[in-house]
């Protein structure tokens, strides 16, 4: 199942993270399967560093989605991150979501604003974002 999860912004200053938390649904006695109630509910939660997770939101301005992937080191893709490619180590490459309904679709730019074919992102490493590092595509 694909984890709904954004990175919050207060305009270009990473302030925190977001994500969606299902819940937890158990059953009431083991006499009576199916009859269930909810343990902890559906909620939003809120984290400073990805660690720590508590329903307190944090006040942000912008979403980056996280496009449900990671990179080489196991560090979670956002949209508007930089990355480089062994492939190319030299040249920085920018992820761009495209879809806002299905956050698997998303397309690459390169350090010209071209679009380029979408690569295996799992072999990246990411380097920075366009927010806190302009000069990477620059």
């Amino acid at each position: 199942m694909r984890e709904i999860k954004f990175r919050l912004r207060l305009d270009n200053e990473i302030v925190g993270y977001e994500k969606w938390y299902s819940g937890e649904l158990a059953e009431v006695t083991p006499d009576e399967p199916g009859d269930l109630y909810w343990r902890a509910h559906p909620c939003w939660l809120y984290s400073p560093d990805e660690t720590t997770w508590r329903p307190a939101p944090i006040f942000h301005n912008r979403k980056d989605a996280f496009i449900n992937l990671p990179d080489k080191n196991g560090v979670g893709i956002y949209e508007g991150d930089v990355v480089t490619h062994p492939a190319f180590p030299d040249r920085p490459i920018q992820v761009v979501h495209l879809d806002g309904k299905n956050v698997s679709e998303f397309v690459v730019i390169d350090e010209l604003g071209f679009p380029m074919q979408t690569m295996a992102l799992t072999v990246c490493k990411v380097i920075g974002n366009i927010y806190e590092n302009p000069e990477l595509v620059e």
